[in-house]
C-alpha cells in the first residue's frame, strides 16, 4: 500500500446516503481557463510571431536560402527557372557542405563529462552521487543522445536555431530527447533570449491522422469531426467514420504557454505554466504542466538521540494505520518531488550568433558564407568553361564546301580528314578559346580560404600554411579557440540542460527501479539501479570537465611528462586514456619486474613464480622416447627468472625493451 494512502480520509460508499463522502477528487493538473479565450489568444500570438519574423527579419527565405546552398540545390533551382542553357557546364564546388562536415565531428567528438555533487557531506550521500554521475555522463554520451545533439548541430546555422525536446514515453516508462525540425516550432517573438523559459508560450506542430488523434482525444471526437467537416474532408458519421478519412493526416498544434490567474483566496495574480492541444478552433485538451509534482507527498520522520533525522519504516506506519495514533517523536513534512524549482517548458534551443534581441540567431556562418559559395561557383564556372570549351572552326564557300557538308563534319574526331580546294589559308580558319589566367586560379583558391577563414575551421581542414612554425602554431589555435567556443555555447550546454532533465524526470517519475548498464574499458559489466529516491534535496550536476578543458589538461601533461614532473597515473588521467589504473600498474611491472610481465602478457601466469610453475609444467611433461627428438631446454631457476634470464624456447622478440635501471618513472622513456 502506498504511504500516501495509509493516511488519507477513504470514502466508503452508502447506499442511503448517495450523496454523501468525496465523489471525484480534482486533479491537480486541472486548468481552469476558458477555452475559447485562450484559443483566440493563442491565434493572435502565432500571427503576430510569424508577420514579425517574415516582414522584419526575412527568416523563411533566409531559411530556405541556407538549405538549398549547403546541399548544392542551386543548380536544380536554376534548371527549373530555365536559366542554364543545355550546352552550359554545370559547375558547383560545395565548400559550404564540406566546412559543415568537418565541424560537426570536431563538436561531437569531445562531449563533456558531466558530475553530480552530493546533497550531503555524509559518505552514502557522496556514493549515491557518484553513481548518478557515472549514469548521467554514459547516457549522454550513447548512440541516441549523440544523434540528437548532433543533428541539432547541424541545424543550427541552416535555421538559425535548434530545437531539442523531452518528453516522457509511457509505453518506454522512460523520458525520450527527440529533435524538433524548426519548420515546425513557432516561439514568443517578444522574447529576447532563447531560453525556453524565457518566452511566454512556444507552438509545436504535431503531424498526426485524424484515428490517432481520437485516440488520444477521445472526448473531443463529434467536435473534431465536425471541425473537420468544415474544411471539406469527408468523415462520415460519428457512429460509423469513413476509414479513408481515419487515415488522412491532419496537424495539430501542442502549445506550451504561461498564464496569469488571480487567487481565488487572496488577491493576487499566479504564473501558471499550462500546455494545450489544439486543432483551428477545437481544444482538444488543456492541463497544468504535467513535468512537475505540485501536491508533493506526505513522509512520516524520527529523531534520534543525537538530532539524526530518520525515516519512519513500513512497520512503524503500518502500526500508526491500525491504531490511528502517533508515537511521540514522529513528525510529517510535505516532500515535492522535483529538482526544478518551478515548473519548465520542455525544450531547450540551440544559439551563437545571438544579439539579445529575439530568440533566434541574428546570422550565421552559412549566411556570411553564401556570397563566397556564388562568387566560387561563379569563377569556377568560368575557367571551367573556357577549359571545355572548343575550338571554333570558320570555312569559305570558295573551297567547295556546303552546309550539309560542313554539318556531317566531326572536327573532334581525330581520324577524321577534311580536303579542300584552293588554298586552305584562303578558305579556313579557326578560333582559338580564351584560356583560363593565373588571376582566375588565385581568385579560386582565395575564396576558397576565405571561406574557410569565416567558418574557422582552417585548422581543421589541415592547410594552415605560414612562414614560421609559431605563427602556423598562432594561427591554429585562434581556429580551435573558436571552435571550442562554439561547442561550448551550443554541444556542452545542450549536455548539461539534459542531464538536468534527467534529474528532474528520475526524481518525478522514477517510481520504481531503472537498470543501468555500464561498460568498463576492460568489457567489464556494471549494473546500477536508479530510482526517485537516490535524487536527494540540493543535489546539482554540473560539467565536470569540457572538450576545451580535456585539450588544454592534456597539452600540459604533455609538456608536464618533458619535464619530469608529473607520475603515471595522473598522466594517464589527464590525457584520457582509458584504464588509468590498469595502464600504470602494467607499466610498473614492466619497469620493475619485466619477467612478471613478460608472464602475464604471455598468459603464463601474473608473478614470476607462476610463470617458473608454467615454464616447469612445459619442461617435465612425459614423452614417448624417439632418438630425433632434441632435448628439451635446461628449466630456469627462480633466481634467473628474476633477473630476466629467460630460457631460448622462449620468444621474447615481442617484448619491448626494458628501460635502464634508475631511468625516473615520469621520464618520456617510460611513458
Amino acid at each position: 500500500m502506498d504511504r500516501d494512502q495509509l493516511f488519507q480520509v477513504q470514502p466508503v460508499e452508502n447506499t442511503l446516503l448517495p450523496n454523501e463522502g468525496i465523489q471525484q477528487e480534482a486533479s491537480p493538473l486541472t486548468l481552469e481557463l476558458d477555452e475559447q479565450d485562450i484559443s483566440n489568444t493563442i491565434d493572435r500570438w502565432l500571427e503576430s510571431s510569424r508577420k514579425f519574423f517574415k516582414e522584419k527579419y526575412n527568416l523563411y527565405e533566409r531559411r530556405k536560402r541556407n538549405e538549398v546552398m549547403l546541399f548544392g540545390r542551386q543548380l536544380d533551382e536554376k534548371d527549373k527557372r530555365k536559366e542554364i542553357k543545355q550546352y552550359e557546364s554545370r559547375y558547383l564546388d560545395n565548400v559550404l557542405y564540406e566546412i559543415e562536415a568537418s565541424l560537426k565531428p570536431l563538436a561531437m567528438s569531445r562531449l563533456p563529462d558531466m558530475i553530480v555533487t552530493p546533497g550531503n557531506d555524509s559518505e552514502e550521500s557522496k556514493k549515491v552521487a557518484e553513481d548518478i554521475s557515472k549514469v548521467l555522463d554514459t547516457d549522454i554520451k550513447n548512440r541516441e543522445i549523440r544523434q540528437t545533439l548532433g543533428i541539432a548541430f547541424k541545424h543550427l546555422p541552416v535555421y538559425f536555431t535548434a530545437v531539442i525536446k523531452v518528453r516522457w514515453d509511457p509505453e518506454l516508462n522512460d523520458m525520450v530527447f527527440e529533435n524538433v525540425h524548426p519548420d515546425y516550432i513557432d516561439v514568443d517573438h517578444t522574447a529576447n533570449s532563447k531560453c525556453a523559459d524565457d518566452m511566454k508560450w512556444i507552438a509545436q506542430t504535431l503531424p498526426i491522422s485524424v484515428q490517432e488523434c481520437i485516440m488520444r482525444f477521445p472526448d473531443k471526437k463529434e467536435e473534431l469531426f465536425e471541425e473537420l467537416r468544415k474544411d471539406g474532408l469527408d468523415v462520415g458519421t460519428n457512429e460509423e467514420p469513413k476509414t479513408k478519412a481515419l487515415l488522412s493526416e491532419i496537424k495539430i498544434r501542442e502549445i506550451w504557454f504561461d498564464w496569469y490567474v488571480k487567487s481565488k483566496e487572496e488577491d493576487k495574480w499566479e504564473k501558471q505554466c499550462a500546455v494545450m492541444w489544439k486543432y483551428n478552433n477545437v481544444v482538444l485538451k488543456k492541463m497544468k504542466n504535467p513535468n512537475f509534482d505540485y501536491e508533493g507527498e506526505t513522509q512520516y520522520f524520527s529523531y534520534t538521540n543525537d538530532g539524526a533525522k530518520m525515516q519512519v519504516d513500513e512497520n512503524m506506519m503500518m502500526q500508526m494505520a491500525l491504531t490511528g495514533q502517533s508515537p511521540e517523536g514522529i513528525t510529517s513534512e510535505k516532500i515535492y518531488r522535483n529538482y526544478f524549482d518551478r515548473p519548465r517548458k520542455p525544450f531547450f534551443f540551440f544559439g551563437y550568433d545571438q544579439w539579445k534581441k529575439i530568440p533566434y540567431d541574428e546570422t550565421s556562418r552559412i549566411e556570411q558564407n553564401i556570397i563566397n559559395q556564388a562568387n566560387l561557383d561563379k569563377t569556377g564556372k568560368s575557367i571551367f568553361d573556357k577549359l571545355s570549351a572548343r575550338v571554333k572552326h570558320i570555312f569559305s564557300k570558295d573551297g567547295g564546301l556546303k552546309k550539309s557538308d560542313i554539318e556531317q563534319m566531326d572536327m573532334a574526331n581525330p581520324n577524321q580528314d577534311i580536303l579542300l580546294d584552293g588554298d586552305v589559308r584562303k578558305v579556313h580558319s579557326a578560333i582559338i578559346p580564351e584560356q583560363p589566367s593565373p588571376a582566375e586560379f588565385n581568385e579560386l583558391q582565395m575564396t576558397r580560404t576565405r571561406m574557410y577563414s569565416l567558418a574557422g575551421s582552417n585548422a581543421i581542414r589541415g592547410e594552415v600554411m605560414s612562414d614560421t612554425a609559431t605563427s602556423s602554431q598562432i594561427a591554429r589555435e585562434a581556429d580551435f579557440t573558436r571552435a571550442d567556443d562554439l561547442v561550448e555555447d551550443t554541444v556542452s550546454e545542450g549536455c548539461e540542460w539534459i542531464s538536468q532533465w534527467k534529474m528532474h524526470l528520475t526524481k518525478l517519475r522514477y517510481t520504481e527501479d531503472h537498470m543501468r548498464k555500464l561498460v568498463g574499458s576492460s568489457a567489464s559489466t556494471t549494473f546500477i539501479k536508479i530510482n526517485r529516491d537516490m535524487i536527494e534535496d540540493g543535489m546539482e550536476v554540473h560539467i565536470k570537465s569540457s572538450g576545451t578543458d580535456k585539450l588544454q589538461t592534456a597539452r600540459k601533461a604533455n609538456e608536464m611528462a618533458q619535464l619530469k614532473l608529473i607520475d603515471p597515473l595522473n598522466y594517464f588521467r589527464d590525457i584520457g586514456i582509458s584504464d588509468p589504473e590498469g595502464r600504470t600498474k602494467d607499466l610498473m611491472m614492466f619497469t620493475t619486474d619485466p619477467a612478471s610481465y613478460m608472464a602475464k602478457v604471455m598468459g603464463l601466469g601474473e608473478t614470476t613464480q607462476q610463470l617458473v610453475n608454467s615454464l616447469e609444467g612445459a619442461g617435465t611433461t612425459s614423452q614417448p622416447p624417439n632418438q630425433g627428438v632434441v632435448p628439451s631446454p635446461p628449466v630456469p631457476t627462480v633466481d634467473s627468472v628474476a633477473q630476466g634470464q629467460l630460457p631460448s624456447s622462449v620468444d621474447t622478440s615481442a617484448v619491448p625493451t626494458v628501460p635502464p635501471t634508475g631511468a625516473p618513472m615520469g621520464s618520456p622513456r617510460a611513458l
